[in-house]
């Protein structure tokens, strides 16, 4: 329950003065126009005021809100737990809560019906510890609870009496989404809570604490599929680039672990060539390319290190993962041996390969990210000079609100001078850092490393990854990777029969595995160099034909369909594009039957109605898709361990 001793948020100042302001027409990173309405509060004789920002837009069914002020800001800056709120548990389980003394909650609203479900997502980043990346929760709310302090971006209240009837569009409901890092990484200034809601006068009433974060407010029908539908309409306004725009096959040097052992220049153009080859769109250097030695390549190569050294005068590198400008203001230059030309010839190989060349980059977190304009500069000069455009931006810590802001100037800066031309990878693996809502622009999220060195990448666990969270991630927001399954075979035994692992890389056919990062931006995580021919010629032709389809399958409402993947199920991703056309990507994992019913999610998507059945273009893998209703598709592989990709446009029969 509240707190008694906490004022009622339903209380106001009767001294309160209101400032309406002028709509505020703009348009929008997708080029669309939206409407900003602001209003400011005020007292008479105060310095204080507090500013609120409704964005409105005209493809979504809600708003985005944004309060600012002095107050919030300087909580924010110099948080302590009373100001923060707090809760207490008694010995016999309730719990009482404490509203935050600065000003950081919405205002106490009551819900029409007091029998809503309230589904709580909660989603967990640092993958290099996790795999499991999302959580639901369901609460039918009960007066007995009192109050219930929620700490997740993401809630949806829906109303189980509606959806039932003839039009079949199933729950109404609304979600809130905070556009922030998730609460573990601002646990130390954001307040005791996200979302509340609790009982009040026989009511079921609710409050949100976006305290320096725009608050997304959306209405959809549909249950489940709507939230999705909901939820990916609005990172399309915000993030950007349109669809497949940026969602390129990247390769990484990193991911068959050779560190920068293998760094140099002629190893670099065999990359180029062996990606112009395969049809990968960005060669990425990844730690090593640079002067500096960090704590993972500070041993790769001591020849060139001891060269570079004799050079600079200096003590061998222990490395470093931070304070990178204070161990060497020559950081960021290329490697003097490895890459002994600077990176010219690089960019002219890659132009004439019709391949982009991109780099791994940490900014510096000291002091709060103190040298953030150093490392804008810096990317912004390598961008000017070598036409460098993609980022993947690693070991960034926010362990501040000031190093959040930073970051976020930081990026902006980025943006802002190239013209929306740098695109960046936002590192998920570890640390404190922005992930799934924290900065939709700029670039996808590189989700996490997984090797066949120590047996950690699994195909149906990546399938996995991408399938549970595309429920709310729109897909090409997240960099999926798809590994060289000849490497490290051995590494895949049970350890308690000496058998290989059914599940190993090696089991599934080479095109299942880059299907598996088809609804997202694909990361090939190996050198591209060594990847058998074998392997690369099976490769090639899918990577041509998913290039000719990507822009329509990621402008189209993306559905999860089928089981959760776990190695033994039917699973996928239906995709419905504005024009009417339906694309299929199914997976059959180890499954005895070659035959599986999908429903769609009707209430969002509904097959033009026909007599006789109908069969969708097969364009890649093996199988049909007969479409045999409105709700419903067969799906028909012939083995396990296959996938198929098809298309069906209206009109065709």
């Amino acid at each position: 329950m509240l707190d008694p001793e906490t004022p009622p948020l339903l209380a106001a100042s009767e001294k309160a003065e209101r400032f309406d302001q002028e709509p505020v027409y703009h348009v929008s990173r997708d080029e669309a126009p939206f409407l900003v309405v602001r209003l400011r509060f005020g007292s008479p004789g105060s310095a204080a005021w507090r500013l609120w920002e409704f964005r409105l837009h005209p493809d979504i069914a809600g708003s985005l809100l944004r309060i600012t002020g002095p107050e919030i800001e300087a909580a924010l800056a110099a948080p302590n737990a009373e100001k923060m709120g707090a809760l207490r548990i008694k010995p016999n389980g309730q719990m009482f809560l404490a509203m935050p003394e600065a000003p950081v909650a919405l205002p106490l609203a009551a819900l029409a019906s007091p029998h809503l479900v309230v589904r709580e997502v909660r989603f967990y980043d640092q993958t290099d510890h996790h795999s499991n990346l999302l959580d639901e929760r369901e609460y039918l709310l009960h007066p007995g609870e009192r109050c219930l302090p929620l700490t997740g971006n993401l809630v949806c209240i829906e109303n189980n009496a509606t959806g039932s009837g003839k039009q079949g569009r199933g729950r109404e409901g609304f979600l809130m989404l905070l556009l922030a890092p998730l609460h573990r990484v601002r646990a130390e200034w954001s307040p005791v809570f996200d979302f509340l809601f609790a009982w009040q006068d026989r009511m079921l009433v609710m409050s949100a604490c976006p305290a320096g974060y725009s608050l997304a407010r959306l209405a959809y029908t549909g249950g489940r599929a709507g939230a999705t539908r909901a939820l990916h309409g609005l990172q399309r306004i915000l993030c950007g680039a349109g669809p497949g725009e940026n969602a390129l096959v990247l390769s990484n040097t990193w991911g068959d672990r050779a560190g920068a052992a293998h760094l140099g220049e002629q190893f670099i153009l065999d990359e180029i060539t062996a990606a112009r080859d395969l049809g990968v769109e960005v060669v990425q250097i990844d730690d090593g390319w640079q002067r500096g030695a960090t704590v993972n390549t500070a041993g790769d190569n001591p020849e060139a290190n001891a060269v570079a050294l004799s050079q600079n005068g200096a003590k061998p590198p222990a490395g470093v993962w931070n304070g990178f400008w204070a161990a060497d203001p020559n950081f960021w230059e290329p490697h003097p041996v490895r890459f002994p030309r600077g990176f010219a010839p690089l960019i002219e190989a890659a132009d004439k390969a019709g391949v982009r060349l991109g780099l791994w980059y940490a900014p510096d977190s000291s002091d709060d990210l103190a040298n953030r304009e150093r490392d804008a500069a810096q990317i912004l000069r390598l961008w000017r000079e070598y036409g460098i455009a993609h980022f993947k931006l690693d070991a960034v810590k926010l362990h501040s609100r000031l190093a959040e802001q930073r970051f976020h100037a930081l990026c902006d800066r980025l943006w802002q001078e190239s013209g929306d031309a740098i695109v960046i990878d936002f590192d998920a693996t570890a640390e404190h850092r922005p992930t799934y809502w924290g900065r939709l622009h700029g670039g996808p999220v590189f989700l996490q490393n997984r090797f066949t060195d120590n047996a950690t990448w699994h195909p149906h666990q990546t399938l996995r990854a991408l399938w549970t969270l595309a429920h709310y991630v729109f897909p090409p927001r997240l960099r999926i990777e798809f590994l060289n399954p000849a490497r490290c075979e051995d590494a895949y035994v049970l350890r308690n029969t000496g058998e290989p692992d059914p599940l190993r890389p090696a089991a599934w056919p080479p095109e299942y595995l880059f299907a598996i990062t088809m609804p997202a931006s694909p990361l090939a995580w190996f050198e591209n160099s060594k990847v058998p021919a074998a392997v690369a010629d099976r490769w090639r032709p899918l990577i041509a034909t998913w290039k000719q389809h990507r822009r329509a399958f990621h402008s189209g409402n993306i559905f999860p369909v089928g089981d959760a993947p776990n190695g033994f199920s039917w699973t996928g991703f239906v995709s419905v594009v504005p024009d009417g056309t339906f694309y299929f990507l199914i997976f059959r994992e180890c499954v005895p039957t070659g035959t599986a019913v999908f429903r769609l999610p009707s209430s969002c998507v509904r097959l033009p109605g026909s007599a006789t059945p109908r069969i969708a273009e097969t364009l890649a893998g093996e199988g049909t898709v007969e479409l045999d209703s409105t709700k419903t598709f067969i799906a028909r592989i012939g083995h396990e361990r296959r996938f198929l990709f098809a298309r069906w446009r209206t009109g065709e029969t």
